[in-house]
């Protein structure tokens, strides 16, 4: 065991979950792997399968041209317990991979599916069930939970490396042991509890879609690894004293807010390296928490997307045009970008983007991932974004978070390696290996040469204000 094992004792208790030892953790990075696995691990079930879908492309396909709706009905041809729990906003900005549970959506489920599914509603309060996970066999000894943030989406097929195929970078966990069970309940709790639309009644009907029993037993150990799962969830959903297996009973009526809790004292406790890879650029308390890091020696590098999404364009064109008149703090991102740029002060900070130069020119990674690694030792892997909607109970988000350098590190550097072609020794060595190839791109493209391996570091200062060096001034 190295020293570091146990250094970050920073298990979250404002959550139903405790630190469970004694599993199995397996971390599955781009979408062509993890597609593959899920689909094998659920045509090997025996009894059940659930599952926890935000987004959703109703065309999506393994990577063996197999159709998701497809898997289901083989499962439930069966005899096994098929559930699916939808996400129901219609008033969302873009409903097209979101499955709404109305007529359209009915009809396509009636094709000659007799499985189970429910609509968990968030048109009041607004809000977006985030949630991404998948439970195999729940209830029975070698029982699998994956969580994550993937989406059931065509675009997330890529491969390792991102050499060909979908130009999206992500992320997924494979879980085995005691902690399945705290996965089991987050979806028994609101599979139960769903806010339920009369436009949107469970399907096929309330029979078939009825309640379920809480789960009452851990599953055997079956690893070393000491696994907890953290929540983001907003007050007043899921109401009620819940039963949790060897815990106490947990009522989540005000909320949670574990996995930002979980980032927070992480970071505190970071002593040599923290990597991240996250779809948004930061919620303020975790910059701030970087910038004192850094103040440490404390070496960060985040991966973001180089081209983000339209919302972050929008917000940072906001900030821009407040800051002009000294006003950028009444925007409520205002902040947030501040505290970004003044981390570029920090001679350990590097913030990336993912990318390739190849024959056919050059090709932006548009990262989704949602994780972060620290010491080599700790780390959380989920949902959530790092950003407010996300971390703050708001947004429902499932993250699971583990401790041990024997499974953590590895990870760092398996995703070092994919981004920047070369092998290092430990956490500091991955990082300074990362920055030095993430500064080398930068530079090569500033002078409108390729990018050397897969990322090329940003200016914090900047981020979202100016188009990808990628695409040219």
């Amino acid at each position: 065991m190295h020293e570091d094992d146990g250094l970050l004792a920073i298990a979250d208790g404002h959550g139903p979950y405790p630190v469970r030892g004694g599993n199995r953790v397996i971390p599955w990075i781009d979408g062509v792997p993890f597609y593959d696995r899920l689909a094998a691990a659920v045509a090997a079930a025996r009894a059940r399968v659930w599952a926890v879908v935000s987004f959703i492309e109703p065309a999506f396909c393994f990577p063996d041209g197999l159709a998701w709706w497809d898997l289901l009905d083989r499962c439930r041809a069966r005899g096994l317990d098929v559930r699916v729990l939808f996400w129901r906003n219609p008033r969302f900005s873009s409903t097209r991979h979101v499955f709404l549970g109305g007529p359209a959506e009915r009809q396509l489920a009636a094709r000659r599916a007799t499985w189970a599914a429910r609509w968990d509603s968030s048109i009041e309060p607004a809000h977006c069930h985030h949630q991404k996970a998948f439970l195999v066999d729940a209830g029975e000894p070698d029982a699998l939970a994956f969580v994550g943030g993937m989406v059931l989406s065509n675009s997330t097929l890529a491969h390792p490396g991102h050499l060909r195929g979908s130009h999206k970078h992500d992320a997924f966990l494979e879980l085995r042991g005691p902690v399945v069970a705290d996965a089991e309940h987050n979806f028994v709790q609101r599979w139960n509890l769903a806010r339920i639309d009369p436009a949107a009644p469970p399907w096929p009907d309330e029979l078939r879609a009825g309640p379920l029993p809480w789960p009452e037993r851990l599953p055997p150990e079956c690893g070393d690894v000491q696994v907890q799962l953290a929540r983001s969830l907003a007050p007043g959903l899921y109401r009620g004293l819940t039963p949790v297996v060897d815990a106490r009973p947990f009522d989540s009526e005000a909320g949670e807010a574990g996995i930002l809790a979980h980032y927070l004292a992480a970071i505190a406790a970071a002593r040599r390296t923290i990597y991240i890879e996250n779809q948004h650029p930061g919620q303020h308390a975790v910059l701030q928490a970087l910038g004192a890091a850094l103040s440490r020696g404390v070496r960060v590098v985040m991966v973001v997307p180089a081209d983000p999404m339209p919302a972050i364009w929008h917000a940072a064109a906001e900030v821009a045009e407040l800051a002009r008149h000294g006003r950028e703090h009444e925007h409520r991102y205002g902040p947030t970008f501040t505290q970004l740029a003044a981390l570029a002060r920090h001679p350990g900070f590097t913030l990336a983007a993912l990318a390739r130069s190849d024959d056919d020119g050059h090709r932006e990674i548009y990262t989704h991932a949602k994780l972060c690694i620290v010491d080599g030792a700790w780390a959380t892997l989920g949902s959530a974004n790092l950003v407010d909607l996300s971390l703050e109970r708001d947004h429902t988000e499932l993250n699971a978070a583990w401790w041990g350098r024997a499974s953590c590190l590895p990870l760092l550097l398996q995703l070092v390696a994919e981004h920047t072609d070369v092998a290092a020794d430990d956490d500091l060595d991955a990082l300074e290996r990362f920055a030095a190839s993430a500064r080398a791109s930068r530079d090569s493209l500033l002078r409108g040469g390729p990018v050397l391996a897969g990322c090329y570091a940003l200016d914090p200062a900047t981020y979202a204000r100016r188009p990808p060096l990628t695409q040219g001034p």
